[in-house]
């Protein structure tokens, strides 16, 4: 059974069950990104070792960022046989201390490492298939595999593509990796029916190419309008996923490689990756109808519920404030009355 093979965290299965908002983390964009590519050895340069950043802190500080913004994150790796969904700080820091051993797994190797008891950090394709597994339904990451730039030549063409072709899941990134062929990466993912859509923007950049920008098909401003596609998309059982490009500036993405910084502007891209799809997670956790739409608001109604979040999952999602529901209650309880009334009228305000 596929539960053999998965170890959730409390705060996440409790989130999936309550459909609350869920944001997956590819983990190998974060600690193996900066790694073993040789497209991004010639970008990060000689230098690269001696500026290496914290990747346990990394990995920590965009788990806050999906907090802050309203979602539970739902980080996965491959540590003693399972797929972990759902990191704490000490399989964060396990991580990063083994960093130079571990697997970068994508969905052909997952089988091969559970097998094997082999520790490593998943890919778009495997966060893909691991999200699928659980019922989430957003993944982030920093770029996405594509058509290899020497396609004519070995043929390769990235699992994550695939994969987009067969789960129905939200995926955000910034564009495409190093090596990548952004246009035939785009037609690949057009003829086999999965839309590519801009968030606030026609095109994306791609800074290690002569030609830096490259159009999408669709863009969307909202990420409730995000949500409603989704929501039809699975209502009428259309396979595969959908790519929401957060676009960067123009020569922001090479900037992102320099070792000199620290890491600094992979950190940036990454955390405004997991703000928008913490967004997006928010909004189909509100369970719009896309077929309630007033044509002069333009504004979407949800069904049943008026809040997305209990106050005690706001408590634990959003306030942080323990590592479970019912802990995060109890601390609540035992405040001050003026805290409490403080924290209840702050709630109503953010679900609201």
């Amino acid at each position: 059974m596929k539960s053999d093979y998965l170890k959730v965290s409390t705060k996440v299965s409790e989130a999936v069950e309550q459909k609350l908002p869920v944001v997956a983390i590819d983990t190998a964009g974060i600690f193996l990104g900066l790694k073993d590519d040789p497209i991004f050895a010639e970008l990060l340069g000689a230098d690269a070792s001696k500026n290496e950043p914290d990747y346990a802190l990394i990995l920590e500080n965009i788990e806050k960022m999906v907090v802050q913004n309203g979602a539970v994150p739902a980080s996965m790796a491959i540590i003693d046989g399972k797929i972990n969904v759902g990191l704490n700080r000490e399989k964060r820091n396990h991580l990063a201390k083994n960093r130079d051993t571990l697997k970068r797994i994508t969905r052909r190797d997952i089988p091969v490492a559970l097998a094997m008891g082999q520790d490593g950090v998943l890919t778009i394709s495997a966060t893909m298939m691991a999200a699928t597994m659980v019922g989430i339904q957003v993944v982030v990451g920093l770029g996405l595999g594509g058509v290899s730039e020497k396609h004519d030549e070995n043929l390769d063409v990235s699992v994550d593509l695939i994969e987009m072709i067969k789960n129905n899941l939200v995926v955000v990134t910034s564009g495409v990796n190093p090596g990548v062929d952004p246009a035939k990466s785009m037609e690949y993912l057009e003829t086999r029916g999965v839309p590519v859509i801009g968030f606030r923007s026609d095109g994306f950049n791609t800074g290690w190419r002569e030609e830096k920008r490259h159009p999408v098909q669709v863009r969307i401003d909202e990420p409730t309008d995000i949500a409603a596609i989704h929501a039809v998309k699975r209502s009428l059982d259309i396979e595969s996923s959908m790519l929401v490009i957060n676009s960067v500036a123009e020569d922001t993405k090479a900037e992102c490689f320099d070792a000199s910084t620290g890491g600094d502007k992979m950190i940036e891209i990454i955390s405004d990756n997991a703000t928008l799809g913490a967004w997006i997670a928010g909004a189909i956790s509100m369970d719009l109808d896309p077929n309630i739409r007033s044509k002069n608001t333009k504004t979407f109604s949800r069904k049943k519920e008026e809040k997305s979040m209990s106050f005690e999952v706001w408590l634990f999602a959003v306030k942080g404030f323990a590592q479970n529901f019912d802990v995060a209650q109890l601390i609540f309880n035992n405040l001050p009355e003026s805290e409490k009334e403080r924290l209840r009228q702050e709630y109503e305000e953010t679900v609201s």
